[in-house]
């Protein structure tokens, strides 16, 4: 979801806390116009809704599969909406609410099939050639000092230039940028620029990801 947002122009993620007290925190400093808000956090919705009252936030409720418990919460927020709504619904229902609508009501919407593939495509359009080489090197497990050396900048510069991609896909780190480009097909032009023989090896990526995930656990 985090990706599919990023990708619009006009919606900018504040943050995305993984305990009650970031959540607190960030909703208290952020001003954020929309709070999507997983039902993992609902024991504490009355605090959350007293900051985000004050703040003028609109609460947004994702409905995990097998809850039974969101309906009774639905007067307390401006929106519910199941996890498995469709990208276009989700995007749709955000700027709604940010406008000061209601969306009271579960959305069953099936996954898109072709959500993967847009998603891909309009943040491959945001991407430079030098940053989709970026890119299919990371994925490759290069290091910055290689992957400067790669494409005649410095660590330093591939350091920037990680950031403004993380800042376009939504992502935190070196191993969630890897899933996602792969995931949404982004890697396809990018490896053929940055190894003109052969194209992407799915097992070589995989070690890659796999070395990555390692050092981020280990670290």
């Amino acid at each position: 979801m985090a990706s599919a947002l990023a990708a619009e122009d006009d919606i900018r993620i504040v943050g995305q806390p993984v305990s009650i007290s970031q959540l607190l925190h960030g909703l208290d400093n952020f001003r954020a116009h929309v709070l999507v808000l997983s039902s993992a956090f609902l024991a504490k919705l009355d605090e959350i809704k007293r900051i985000a009252d004050r703040q003028n936030t609109a609460i947004l409720l994702l409905e995990e599969p097998g809850d039974v418990i969101v309906p009774q919460f639905s007067p307390a927020v401006n929106g519910v909406m199941q996890r498995s709504a469709d990208e276009s619904t989700v995007v749709r229902c955000i700027r709604h609410l940010a406008r000061g609508g209601r969306v009271l009501r579960l959305v069953r919407n099936q996954p898109n099939p072709f959500r993967q593939e847009s998603v891909g495509l309009r943040v491959r359009q945001r991407l430079s050639q030098l940053e989709l080489r970026i890119i299919a090197l990371v994925v490759h497990g290069r290091k910055n000092r290689e992957i400067a050396f790669h494409v005649g900048s410095t660590e330093q510069g591939i350091k920037n230039s990680l950031r403004r991609i993380f800042d376009k896909t939504g992502v935190f780190d070196r191993l969630e940028l890897a899933l996602f480009v792969l995931h949404h097909n982004i890697l396809v032009q990018a490896d053929v620029d940055a190894h003109p023989t052969p194209a992407l090896n799915s097992l070589a990526a995989f070690q890659a990801i796999r070395a990555m995930e390692y050092r981020r656990t280990v670290n």
